[in-house]
């Protein structure tokens, strides 16, 4: 299954990898089967992972097979760090120049409290933000549109926080800032309204992969189909048996309803023994919603 997985070189590929299966094995071979054997630009690759460590990981292990300089020219990133080096090329386009300031938390807050007190011509005191922070959060995960926003506690809310939402993404551009979130949703809406842009950055990578794609937010499934369409090349591995990010605004639906023209399960763990895989096993198939799969071990039924 590993084997299959890295030699299935183009189209839409759904690798689902349980626990411990080698996804990142297959993942790194097969960056290093399409630049080897297939004669693919390591620079028309793109891997978009969700943490620096795993970027890390993938381009240290692709350095046992290839030389520096190609290494170096492969595209190994988390999603904001790649919608970052757009913004700082293509953030002009809606008003930003090169040299933005990235905003923390408390910065956005900050701005956030200064918009709802204007709004409301409060001077005092406010109450909590929380609320109008997390649903405010909750519509740039959804890469939702100010009118499309609803259901975040009343009515009221719901006005304040589509208000504020226009507000927000005003007044970062008039400050020439942007905070973790935004990185995504003016990256996505670059693409969206510049389709000749668009073209520019889906020339230059014609390949692209996904680690962890049960983790995805509707943000980030937006930004992968835009990316992937013109050549369909789209390799995404994740487990919608590991999908723990709800919170956050993952949604299992975009590994569950993923439109591939293949589908390879890994399986087989190389880590635990059959007395943890089957004990496992007994848990997850109760999920109502997943693929199915069973993972198995070589390795001995283990103490129980």
């Amino acid at each position: 299954q590993q084997r299959e997985a890295v030699k299935t070189v183009r189209g839409r590929v759904l690798v689902l990898a349980g626990a411990g299966s080698g996804k990142t094995s297959v993942l790194t071979t097969r960056i290093v089967h399409l630049i080897k054997s297939h004669g693919v630009l390591p620079e028309s690759i793109l891997g978009l992972t969700f943490t620096n460590k795993a970027a890390r990981e993938m381009r240290e292990r692709i350095a046992r097979d290839l030389p520096a300089k190609v290494v170096n020219s492969v595209t190994l990133c988390t999603f904001h760090a790649f919608a970052l080096n757009v913004m700082k090329k293509e953030g002009w386009r809606l008003g930003l120049t090169s040299s933005f300031t990235l905003y923390d938390g408390q910065e956005v807050n900050r701005l956030v409290m200064k918009l709802v007190r204007e709004e409301l011509g409060h001077e005092g005191s406010l109450p909590s933000i929380q609320p109008l922070m997390t649903a405010l959060e909750d519509a740039q995960n959804k890469g939702l549109e100010a009118k499309d926003i609803k259901d975040t506690g009343s009515r009221a809310h719901d006005e304040l926080v589509r208000l504020i939402y226009v507000r927000l993404k005003e007044s970062l551009i008039t400050h020439n800032a942007l905070d973790f979130n935004h990185l995504l949703v003016f990256c996505v809406e670059i693409f969206q309204k510049y389709p000749k842009v668009l073209e520019e950055w889906q020339e230059r990578y014609r390949h692209i992969m996904i680690d962890e794609y049960q983790d995805t937010n509707p943000i980030q499934y937006c930004l992968a189909e835009l990316l992937s369409k013109k050549y369909d090349n789209l390799f995404v591995v994740g487990d919608d048996d590991q999908s723990i990010y709800g919170w956050r605004g993952a949604e299992l639906k975009n590994i569950l309803e993923f439109e591939g023209h293949k589908t390879i399960k890994l399986e087989q763990n190389y880590r635990s023994t059959n007395v943890i895989l089957n004990a496992a096993n007994a848990v997850i198939k109760k999920n109502e919603q997943r693929y199915d799969k069973v993972m198995w071990s070589s390795l001995n039924d283990g103490v129980p």
